[in-house]
């Protein structure tokens, strides 16, 4: 996007918010009347995140908590940053701002009225792709965490925070909040697994929201990249029971084969149906164990505080997935961070052995990594063919043709996993 479809960009997302105000870049002396000023960190170039101009202790509150993913020496800049802006000396350096003037009730009413307190709000906003949609840190006037908000503009947008919504409702449900036991089917031992509480899910102007807890997780918080939480993401795999299942007659395979016809562009359905054919030859009568995974479990969307693993962006939350899902997007994802190459290039050859402290080894480990890049590959051929599903096109290509090339494979020297169910389904 050129730097003014980009500034448009957020200019329509703050209209959104503040419904019939007029939205403008500030010019000299033109903040008299506004009724509120917010800031572009760093810069309307290169706009990261909005914040309340005027309200340094609320802006910096925004800036310690934002983007979970950054490496340490990052993080510790933004803190550091953070602590400038809120002596309101560095705020006075952010030169590109918005005016919001005149309108009616705006988002910062409405939170407010929800919350039961005077709230405030900074604005992110991520590079055009299907799942865009702002993102709202809630913050009292003097900077106290309130809530966090997606806002849901697009119908791509809606149906995820819908899922979020649901999946939220029966994890708050099923695991217990932070210094509980959960005794579903884990023997009582403590759960080091917090997710966010649902505080409210429903429709304002035209616009969903998705309003949630905040969790304690600031810039300088623990995130260890190198270690995999195997301990909390066997937690979520069991939450609701485990089932084993020949991989034909499990609801993952009906949902699987079903996918091609929800894609529009020929050969790539033809071709994406080809491969699930071909896998169902090589591993339909394997039996696996199915739970649930959180769907995007990478080491940015969580982090540890005080002893319990905080996991947020449930969006992608299923049940019924083969055991190992999380543990291969979680390595795989962050493996693509580091890599010379493009995304999807070769094959993780690998990933089946990553899969062994979970349970899966031999020919069961090879299908679990097959069927997680067939999951994954039906998610990008789905969100790539949405109006600004662009920039996924070319990952998506590569992920559809590394899966046409490495046709499935059973020779490995172990024809199963160990069982690693305890109980089933509900």
């Amino acid at each position: 996007m050129s730097g003014d479809e980009v500034r448009r960009a957020w200019i329509e997302a703050v209209e959104d918010l503040w419904p019939d105000a007029r939205v403008e870049p500030a010019g000299p002396g033109a903040a008299a009347g506004a009724r509120r000023e917010l800031a572009f960190l760093p810069d309307a170039r290169r706009p990261r995140l909005l914040v309340p101009a005027g309200l340094p202790r609320a802006a910096a509150a925004a800036l310690r908590r934002y983007s979970h993913d950054l490496g340490p020496k990052q993080r510790a800049v933004r803190g550091v940053t953070a602590a400038a802006v809120r002596t309101g000396l560095a705020e006075r350096g952010l030169k590109d701002r918005l005016l919001v003037t005149g309108g009616g009730a705006s988002v910062e009413d409405h939170l407010g009225e929800l919350l039961g307190r005077p709230v405030v709000v900074s604005i992110g906003l991520g590079s055009a792709r299907a799942n865009r949609k702002p993102i709202l840190q809630v913050l009292s006037p003097g900077g106290k965490p309130v809530a966090f908000v997606k806002v849901g503009d697009t119908g791509t947008a809606r149906d995820l925070l819908a899922g979020e919504a649901a999946a939220l409702e029966y994890l708050n449900a099923r695991l217990p909040g932070p210094g509980g036991e959960h005794d579903g089917g884990h023997g009582g031992r403590e759960v080091r697994l917090h997710v966010p509480r649902l505080l409210h899910h429903g429709a304002w102007q035209g616009l969903d929201l998705l309003v949630l807890e905040s969790l304690p997780t600031g810039a300088l918080g623990w995130r260890p990249r190198g270690r995999a939480p195997l301990d909390e993401m066997r937690t979520l795999f069991e939450v609701g029971g485990v089932e084993r299942a020949a991989l034909r007659d499990s609801g993952f395979w009906d949902a699987l084969t079903a996918s091609p016809a929800r894609i529009q562009d020929a050969g790539q359905r033809d071709r994406f149906g080809d491969v699930i054919e071909n896998t169902g030859k090589a591993y339909g009568d394997l039996p696996l164990d199915f739970g649930a995974w959180h769907g995007d479990w990478t080491p940015w969307n969580m982090a540890w505080h005080r002893g319990l693993l905080r996991v947020w962006d449930w969006e992608r939350f299923a049940r019924g997935v083969p055991n190992g899902f999380d543990l291969l997007h979680y390595r795989l994802q962050e493996a693509m961070r580091t890599a010379s190459g493009p995304p999807y290039a070769s094959w993780p050859g690998t990933a089946a052995a990553a899969l062994e402290p979970l349970g899966p080894t031999g020919t069961a480990a090879s299908a679990t990594v097959h069927l997680y890049l067939l999951e994954l590959c039906r998610r990008y051929l789905l969100a790539a063919q949405e109006p600004i599903g662009g920039p996924l096109r070319a990952d998506t290509e590569r992920l559809l043709e590394l899966l046409c090339s490495h046709p499935p494979r059973t020779d490995s020297p172990r024809t199963d996993s160990p069982r690693t169910d305890t109980g089933r389904t509900p």
